[in-house]
């Protein structure tokens, strides 16, 4: 027998996003989007070299780290976050780490 899991929330009615007070339609269908997902699937971060490192405003980490946050919050202890062990080792070419 197996366990349905359910949300915490509807994706429109996720606190996060429902209690927004600056946020454009297109970015809320974004958000919405995000925390539609299934419970182990959480919106991928962006690839090496889509984060330009110029300090944008908004990076599209921060726009990522955003929609995980939306995506947490609806599934709440639920939510199975995949890691990659590939994207996590490599390291930008020029950084500190490198």
């Amino acid at each position: 027998m197996t366990d349905q899991i359910t949300p915490q929330y509807t994706p429109s009615d996720v606190p996060r996003i429902k209690n927004a007070k600056r946020l454009t339609g297109t970015r809320t269908k974004q958000l919405i989007r995000a925390a539609d997902r299934a419970y182990d699937d959480p919106p991928p971060p962006p690839g090496l070299g889509e984060c330009c490192g110029s300090s944008c405003d908004p990076c599209v980490t921060d726009l990522w780290r955003e929609e995980l946050a939306c995506w947490r919050e609806r599934w709440g202890g639920a939510a199975l976050e995949k890691k990659e062990e590939k994207e996590e080792k490599r390291k930008m070419p020029g950084g500190w780490e490198w």
